[in-house]
């Protein structure tokens, strides 16, 4: 039952043209069985002896009240006409002493009609209505014979089949309404929902109600709520950590900077004994530098992985030979990791390529790849470093083993996310997959044609 009432209200075309049914249905239904009714009433005996009796009457007493207020003569069909037009449900001729003076049959407005009605013609009118009612009527004239036949029956059944009509028309009306009216109100209350969402109330829910198209409309905004619920909080302990990293590498600034003030004030005043304890006080100074280096890259890297507008500026882009201008990176990055065992297997594209970038990037990123290497991969395979030339874009690919246990631990946990904001600022890309302890990062760099 659940599953048909979501497939017939899932469009706001359907659930019309099924309301539109139903109310035609239920229309005609009703109509049918008030017409039922109406059969039952035309038939009954009250509309025969009671209903039929009383207008019958009525219409007489009318006519008298007609004729004496206008002094009608018997004789005068033009004015006994102008009475049977406005009861058109009244049949009647009026004789005296056997001639009649009006029959109902004739148009006596018609200038070409004969008053004079022949013997059949008169005994026709005699049997229209066998069960005709004879009256006196006083006319100004003499009085005269008035025959009566009514059709007030079928005046009735016409009067009930038209309210009929107009109830069941009703009726579809109100059932087509109800289906707009709940959704005019139900697109209300979205529209509520909308503006108290705009009013910063994110805890808002809209109430999704069926399955039609305002129903999707309504989950989507609240799936939008839930992103931007999500953002905001994301974006909160983004702020938080970057206190709390700004925090802590202030504090670990100060601790080397400090050792290294300390150092460096002995040096300049002469305060050692020999060359030995110069040496050592230059190398723990040196010692202090590096650490304030890496702790700098660290703090920078934060800053540019997140940085809201990564893309650079045309004139800040240099065009280079691709190979030469990575492999002479790759020769100066290499040395240090092959002296701890490392093993590099480099195979260069058939053809050669040109790129524009900002070298002072490029060198930012490879020195993120080659201090990702040192931390997590394994010396006892190669790594292997290959370039593909697709005429749109060329593809450094490195992939290598993964350790067990990295060397290091990165504290900052960017250096992905550091290569592709740098990536993005050349109108390039990167992409890292992992299968089976292998790790494979691409860098892909739009070609100059």
């Amino acid at each position: 039952m659940r599953k048909l009432r979501k497939l017939t209200t899932k469009s706001l075309y359907i659930e019309l043209w099924l309301t539109i049914g139903f109310a035609l249905l239920t229309g005609l239904v009703i109509f049918l069985l008030l017409q039922q009714a109406n059969e039952a009433i035309y038939s009954s005996k009250w509309c025969k002896k009671v209903y039929v009796q009383k207008r019958l009457e009525e219409s007489i007493e009318d006519f008298k009240d007609y004729i004496e207020k206008n002094n009608v003569d018997g004789d005068d069909p033009l004015a006994i006409q102008t009475w049977g037009t406005q009861n058109p449900y009244v049949y009647f001729y009026i004789e005296k002493n056997g001639k009649v003076t009006y029959n109902f049959l004739v148009d006596y407005t018609d200038p070409d009609s004969d008053y004079n009605l022949s013997d059949e013609e008169l005994e026709e009118s005699y049997e229209y209505n066998p069960y005709s009612k004879e009256y006196t009527i006083d006319f100004a004239d003499g009085q005269y014979i008035m025959h009566v036949f009514e059709d007030f029956q079928y005046d009735l059944y016409n009067k009930i089949h038209i309210i009929n009509l107009f109830i069941s028309a009703i009726i579809i009306i109100t059932i087509i309404t109800s289906l707009v009216r709940k959704k005019i109100h139900y697109i209300k209350e979205v529209t509520s929902g909308i503006n108290i969402l705009e009013g910063g109330d994110l805890n808002y829910n809209i109430p999704v109600k069926g399955y039609d198209e305002i129903a999707n409309v309504a989950t989507s905004l609240n799936s939008m709520r839930i992103a931007v619920i999500q953002q905001m909080e994301n974006e909160k302990k983004a702020l938080q950590a970057n206190n709390s990293l700004v925090t802590a590498l202030s504090h670990d600034l100060r601790t080397p900077l400090t050792t290294q003030m300390g150092y460096l004030e002995i040096l300049k005043e002469h305060h050692y004994n020999s060359q030995e304890e110069l040496d050592k006080y230059l190398n723990t100074a040196l010692t202090t530098c590096h650490q304030i280096k890496e702790m700098s890259d660290r703090l920078f890297e934060y800053f540019l992985a997140f940085d809201p507008n990564p893309k650079r500026a045309d004139d800040a882009l240099d065009e280079y030979d691709g190979m030469e201008f990575f492999m002479q990176i790759i020769s100066e990055l290499t040395p240090p990791l092959m002296e701890q065992g490392f093993r590099f297997d480099v195979k260069e594209p058939s053809e050669s390529f040109t790129i524009k970038v900002n070298a002072d990037d490029i060198l930012r990123i490879f020195n993120n790849v080659f201090t990702n290497i040192d931390k997590y991969a394994d010396e006892s395979t190669p790594v292997e470093i290959s370039f593909i030339n697709d005429k749109d874009y060329a593809k450094v690919t490195f992939t290598n083993i993964i350790r067990n246990e990295p060397r290091k631990n990165e504290s900052a946990k960017i250096g992905l996310i550091s290569i592709s904001s740098l990536m993005k600022r050349q109108g390039g890309s990167s992409l890292t997959r992992t299968s089976n302890n292998r790790f494979t990062l691409e860098l892909k760099f739009p070609v100059i044609s």
